[in-house]
Order: structure tokens, then C-alpha cells, then sequence
């Protein structure tokens, strides 16, 4: 009887896993997929947020949006297909933050992402110096992909002696 009851546990705690790991990946701000654009502008212009651009990229319109207000978020940009969410953007940049707070930053997200949807898969992770320029490169990247859903988490540095240039992205997507 014990052999059974322990085994019923295993596979109910095995389904239960699954079934978080198989949670489709929301938009960020409470927003749906398939939201409207005419919709997310109300939101936007209630938020006082205010569309700084708008252009096409590989065939979906691009909102450039400031003014969402979160720590260190720069930009926020929406991807609409036939007027309807698809993608959104996430891009961290401060004046003053140096390659160890974008680490910190990165590695809260990631920890906070491993939580709800499992380990990430690595992309990408190489550091290195740009041919014919005093420019070191450094790229690390992570993704996770849930029922036609994804984020991509990607920390991206620039720098020479004089300069940095710093961004870290967390990309959702519809797929």
C-alpha cells in the first residue's frame, strides 16, 4: 500500500511539474498576446508613457515607448502583426552603471525567470576585441521557450578606454 501511495506522489508531482514548465510566456505589464495597437495605446497614453517612433521591422510596425516607469528601463519597445502584440522589449540602460550592476541586474532576472519557467538555455557567451579597433565586445545570452512563446535574456557591452556603451534586453515573443 505504501509502494503505491508513494508512486501516486512521484507521478502527481512529475504531472504538476510539467504542467508549470508547459505555462505559456505572457507579455510583461499584465498585457495578453493578440492585444491591439489601439488598445495598447490607451494603456500608454494612461500610463503617460509616450511613443517616441514608430517603423516597420522585418514586417511587424515597432513601437519605441518611454516613459514606462521601472528601474533602469530605458525603452520599451511593442511589436505588432496586423495590429495585434506580438513582441515586447525590455531594454536596461543607466547612466553610470558598470559591466558588475548589469551582472547583478542580469542574474536577477535570469534567477526570477528559472523560477517560473525553468533553467535557461545559453545562446550565446563569448567577450571579445573588435578587428582593427581598440573595442572590447562582450555578449551573453539566455532563452526560454514555453508553448510558442519565448524570452530571450541578453546582456550586450561595448567598450574601449574612453567609452562604454551597455544594454541588457529581455525579449518575449509569439510565435
Amino acid at each position: 500500500m505504501l509502494k503505491h501511495l508513494v508512486r501516486l506522489i512521484a507521478v502527481l508531482l512529475f504531472l504538476g511539474a510539467s504542467a508549470l514548465r508547459a505555462e505559456e510566456i505572457n507579455p510583461p505589464f499584465g498585457l495578453r498576446w493578440g492585444e491591439t495597437a489601439q488598445r495598447l495605446e490607451k494603456l500608454l497614453g494612461g500610463a503617460k508613457a509616450t511613443i517616441v517612433d514608430k517603423h516597420l521591422v522585418d514586417g511587424k510596425e515597432a513601437w519605441d515607448v518611454e516613459g514606462l516607469l521601472q528601474t533602469g528601463l530605458k525603452r520599451t519597445v511593442f511589436y505588432f502583426h496586423r495590429g495585434e502584440l506580438v513582441e515586447v522589449e525590455l531594454q536596461y540602460q543607466q547612466e553610470g552603471w558598470d559591466d558588475a550592476h548589469y551582472t547583478t541586474l542580469m542574474n536577477d532576472v535570469r534567477k526570477r525567470l528559472e523560477q517560473r519557467y525553468g533553467e535557461g538555455q545559453l545562446i550565446a557567451r563569448r567577450t571579445e576585441q573588435a578587428p582593427d579597433a581598440d573595442v572590447t565586445q562582450k555578449i551573453i545570452g539566455y532563452k526560454w521557450n514555453q508553448n510558442n512563446t519565448a524570452i530571450e535574456l541578453v546582456y550586450f557591452a561595448a567598450v574601449n578606454t574612453t567609452q562604454a556603451y551597455r544594454t541588457l534586453s529581455v525579449h518575449y515573443k509569439s510565435f
